[in-house]
């Protein structure tokens, strides 16, 4: 993850090694994991509006959140227990809305990570290995599964449906917008 307010700091998520920081564009790194007690990093996300606040998705682990750039970390994961957190989403605009793509479907936070509940109605398979969140319409998310193809929801995750006109492959493991 890039810190969207300075470009140079760097944040990288790691299988085994936790969350490292870098403050110089890559040059040098450092691992910033106080309070972190799962150490495999699946996803990272940062708040767009106040870049000093992280959240980590680990490997069955839950979610982890930092305030303070890294420095510190506190488990967020009320109802996200013993879940692969693959990929994290952050409402551009009501930065405490978050979503979490799991092996165990789609969850939603809308109160910074503190309570999470699910929200899967329609997915055919609840395996989410990516999810992205339209920076213009927030209400609008995109998730990428393993088995069947891509999803999406107009009412931030109330509902999905089957977005796959054309597209071959039913496993995708990475969205963007």
């Amino acid at each position: 993850e890039i810190d969207p307010l300075t470009p140079s700091t760097l944040y990288a998520g790691t299988y085994g090694g936790g969350v490292f920081k870098s403050e110089n564009g890559g040059a040098s790194w450092s691992a910033v994991n106080n309070g972190l007690t799962a150490t495999k990093i699946l996803s990272l996300a940062i708040d767009p509006k106040a870049p000093l606040t992280l959240y980590a998705g680990t490997w069955r682990g839950g979610v982890f959140k930092s305030v303070n750039g890294g420095a510190n970390w506190s488990a967020v994961s009320s109802g996200l227990t013993n879940l692969d957190i693959s990929s994290l989403a952050i409402d551009p605009k009501t930065t405490s809305t978050l979503y979490a793509g799991t092996y165990g479907g789609v969850f939603k936070s809308m109160d910074g990570g503190g309570n999470w509940t699910q929200a899967n109605n329609g997915l055919t398979t609840l395996y989410i290995h990516s999810l992205a969140i339209d920076p213009e319409d927030p209400d609008t998310l995109y998730v990428g599964t393993g088995g069947s193809g891509v999803f999406k929801s107009v009412n931030g995750g109330g509902n999905w449906t089957a977005a796959n006109s054309g597209l071959t492959a039913t496993i995708v493991h990475s969205l963007a917008i």
